[in-house]
């Protein structure tokens, strides 16, 4: 049982939406999934978050320099969304795609902002709880 918590953990860090289907389908009680998933969820956007200005150096390091005009037209364009759209809509949206991207972005958007830290854990809980709900048919199966 301790193998399928660690398991159902580890595939959490990075999709926490779907990864209760693989503990119903090992045949898991339900609040042990719900643990395992949140547990994954908050740890996963944990070390992206803390450890993504390492990560976006490393990948500035190995692109090639663009044009200007494509890098000015880019920053533009996170500026204006930054603006345009309040923070709880970019952490409530983002669990949808991964919990890595999801971190990366709320760190460069939102870094200096520690509310945003506390906003991922409850929108990774509440993405635990619904991928529980979802895939909850899929162990009467």
């Amino acid at each position: 049982m301790v193998w399928k918590f660690f398991s159902v953990m580890l595939f959490a860090t990075v999709k926490t939406l779907f990864a209760p289907a693989v503990g119903f389908a090992a045949g898991m009680p339900y609040l042990l999934i719900f643990a395992a998933t949140a547990i994954g969820g908050a740890l996963g956007f944990m070390v992206f978050y803390f450890f993504s200005s390492q990560i976006m150096n490393y990948l500035n390091k190995r692109r090639k320099q663009d044009n200007r005009a494509k890098q000015l037209k880019k920053a533009r364009k996170i500026v204006m969304m930054k603006k345009k759209y309040p923070m709880w809509l970019f952490v409530f949206i983002l669990p949808f795609m991964s919990i890595p991207v999801m971190a990366v972005i709320v760190k460069k958007f939102y870094g200096r902002d520690k509310k945003v830290i506390l906003l991922s854990y409850a929108a990774t809980t509440l993405f635990a709880l619904l991928g529980c709900v979802i895939c909850s048919p899929v162990s009467m199966i």
